[in-house]
């Protein structure tokens, strides 16, 4: 079994990977088709191909990593990844329920080596068997992918993976990132959701439910309590982090600058319900700077 390390804030990130919502509620509807075709709208911009989505009798129309549609009775949004992780909160806030949430931990510690699965597949199986059975689990083996252990089955309303990070966006990292991701459906995804937006979209809470979650399971994810407390969300580092900022850089900011002229930048950035804790001189000259060509 893994034992707890020490470990800095870097090693670890946590947030949303996935989620689905809908809602039925005409107000809420129109809420969340709103946000859902403005998210497909902004991946576009970044370089997502446009095309017609059709789910479950809604339809609509998906790009990138978000799929917005609509039915009679109904609006239904979907999102992974970066979409997910910086939406989740105000999809869950315009949403009358939330069928699929995703949850996140990864971690890369000098003990996660790339036997990892396997060495927790092997505690797995010798662990005695509790009365009712055990919780199933299975190795799945790649050269190309890496290693991935699941627990419990794919339809479940909660359902775990163990999987390298790394080797899965085929990057060579020793060690390497390992994901903790757990799936919830239905009712769980709902309450989960709750929670969630209760917590503020805190990196923090979900690394400790998730950490929470395998760990009642006979995985314990090597991350202290204490370093639990100082999880950071993914990083933003990506190109696709990059097309997003200035995606933001050419199609909101003449907005953003025009009506901060009228209302001054105080009020605008409170109408944003941005943090308050800025330089007005440097906002002013970073913001009203000439464009790039």
């Amino acid at each position: 079994m893994t034992s707890i390390i020490p470990s800095s804030p870097a090693d670890y990130v946590a947030g949303v990977d996935y989620i689905t919502c809908t809602a039925r509620r005409p107000a809420m509807m129109a809420a969340l088709l709103s946000l859902g075709q403005e998210l497909v709208y902004q991946e576009g911009q970044i370089g997502g191909v446009r095309k017609a989505w059709y789910f479950h009798g809604f339809a609509g129309q998906s790009a990138g990593q978000v799929s917005a549609g609509f039915k009679s009775d109904g609006v239904c949004v979907r999102a992974s990844g970066a979409a997910a992780r910086d939406s989740a909160a105000e999809l869950i806030s315009c949403a009358d329920n939330v069928s699929r949430l995703d949850l996140q931990l990864t971690v890369r510690a000098s003990n996660c080596t790339l036997q990892y699965a396997k060495d927790e597949y092997r505690v797995l199986n010798q662990r005695p068997r509790r009365k009712g059975g055990q919780l199933e689990h299975s190795l799945i083996t790649s050269t190309y992918t890496g290693d991935t252990l699941y627990y419990g089955r794919r339809v479940s309303d909660q359902f775990g993976r163990l999987y390298n990070k790394s080797a899965e966006e085929k990057s060579v990292e020793d060690p390497p990132r390992w994901r903790f991701e757990v799936e919830y459906k239905r009712a769980y995804a709902k309450a989960a959701a709750a929670r969630y937006a209760a917590s503020n979209k805190s990196p923090g809470w979900v690394a400790g439910t998730v950490a929470r979650w395998f760990s009642d399971r006979g995985t314990r994810p090597p991350v202290s309590d204490l370093a639990l407390g100082a999880i950071r969300s993914d990083p933003r580092g990506t190109a696709q982090e990059a097309a997003r900022l200035e995606w933001l850089k050419r199609s909101v900011r003449p907005a953003v600058i025009e009506l901060a002229a009228k209302y001054g930048w105080p009020d605008m950035m409170s109408l944003l319900g941005a943090p308050m804790f800025y330089s007005e001189r440097y906002v002013n000259e970073t913001l009203s700077g000439p464009e790039d060509v």
